[in-house]
């Protein structure tokens, strides 16, 4: 009882919030709570109107603009929405259809401020592109059914992102905390999430990290480099996990090369003992080869596995070394780990002070790849020391980001759809 009478008291200060903001309205504005439900509605002609509502989603309540006549996804935010906001967003849906012209911008993304997400997102509206969704500020979305849905949230501190289609391709435009402008590309084609190599398009130029700087990149070139098209895109197809493995003593290479990737673990080991991996199909690998085997992956797959991956993220200058140090590069210092415990503050701490004795003119910065973690305080210094931290799945190759400047230069982990709302 105190909760709902709370409610309704909060009910009413929005309508006397929207009657003062928007005075333009105010005729038309009423509170409604006489069906066992609150809604605060702006009337348009007749019966008519766009209203505001708490609505039930699984087990959160949310605020949602109640618009039966614009035909797209609901619009939804947190119920810790300022009421400024709320009685805003509630006057654009309503002036919208009192002029008879296109939801304002940001309003239209869902926004309440604009941004370069929105800015974005109007530059290639304009240009005939479908934007499906903005995430800055505001992260609240519908997806499955409209009759039932549910409720996804973006995690805000993933940064800003923008969904846009284009012919063959969805794309994912990314504004990270710490990396700045990123771009991946989902195809029928490839089934999973390629990267544009963004430095390269607009500067014909290579930056060795992941991202470009926010201030590097204008928005309206941004928009104008998307609008050309995929075939314009330099783009780094998806990494997909090896399908097979075969025994190591099928496997040519040196007896160094098979000392760094032992079972048993020394020192110097990349890796411990192996475990249990899945079962895999057998495949001739070629004519001189035996039978492939369910097996773990060799010291030289596993070399490969990584060195793609991190290239696909954005890690341009990498290259493939000798059997002492698989991975080489100017800009990075790459170090392999395969103790079971978690590193700890002082481990990468050290492991960071050889990576800036590594580099010649420049200090070079840090690249881990454990079989194990980082303890929270670790992977905070990493983010500091502008570290990238990886967990290394030895069964796939796969690498798992640690930390969260490593986060931020993963790509999307969902399919297109996934998230989405069903079709009118």
């Amino acid at each position: 009882m105190v909760a709902a009478f709370g409610i309704h008291l909060h009910f009413q200060a929005l309508e006397q919030a929207l009657r003062e903001r928007h005075p333009e309205l105010a005729e038309r504005v009423r509170f409604d709570d006489s069906q066992g439900r609150m809604l605060l509605k702006v009337f348009l002609s007749g019966a008519q109107a766009v209203g505001l509502a708490h609505v039930r989603m699984g087990h959160s309540i949310v605020w949602a603009v109640m618009d039966p006549f614009l035909r797209s996804e609901p619009y939804l935010w947190p119920l810790n929405t300022p009421d400024d906001v709320l009685v805003d967003a509630l006057h654009a849906h309503a002036s919208a259809h009192l002029t008879g012209e296109p939801l304002s911008s940001p309003w239209r993304w869902n926004e309440s401020e604009p941004s370069e997400m929105t800015e974005l997102a109007d530059l290639l509206d304009v240009r005939g592109v479908r934007v499906r969704r903005v995430a800055a500020g505001n992260g609240y979305f519908a997806y499955r059914s409209r009759d039932a849905p549910k409720l996804y949230v973006v995690d805000g501190r993933e940064g800003a992102l923008l969904e846009a289609e284009f012919p063959e391709a969805l794309v994912r435009v990314s504004l990270k905390p710490a990396l700045g402008w990123l771009v991946d590309v989902h195809t029928p084609r490839w089934g999973g999430w390629g990267r544009v190599e963004l430095d390269w398009c607009l500067r014909s130029a290579s930056s060795p990290t992941p991202g470009v700087p926010r201030a590097n990149v204008a928005v309206e070139e941004l928009a104008e480099l998307l609008c050309k098209g995929p075939e314009a895109w330099e783009t780094e197809p998806p990494w997909a996990p090896p399908q097979f493995a075969a025994p190591t003593s099928q496997k040519p290479g040196s007896a160094q090369q098979e000392s760094l990737f032992a079972d048993h673990p020394t020192q110097n080991d990349f890796f411990g003992r192996s475990e249990e991996f899945s079962d895999l199909l057998g495949e001739l690998e070629e004519e001189s080869v035996p039978e492939r085997c369910p097996g773990p992956l060799t010291s030289r797959e596993i070399a490969e596995a990584v060195l793609q991956q991190l290239t696909t993220l954005g890690f341009s200058d990498l290259l493939e070394g000798e059997a002492d140090s698989p991975i080489e590069s100017d800009a990075f210092h790459i170090e392999w780990r395969s103790t079971g415990k978690d590193l700890s503050t002082n481990e990468i701490q050290r492991l960071n002070g050889l990576a800036a004795a590594a580099g010649e003119d420049v200090p070079k910065r840090l690249i881990v790849i454990t079989g194990a973690g980082l303890t929270r305080p670790a992977a905070e210094f990493a983010d500091k020391a502008k570290a990238y931290a990886f967990h290394l799945d030895r069964t796939t190759g796969r690498l798992i980001a640690l930390n969260s400047r490593a986060r931020e230069a993963m790509p999307p982990t969902e399919a297109p759809g996934v998230r989405g709302l069903e079709p009118w």
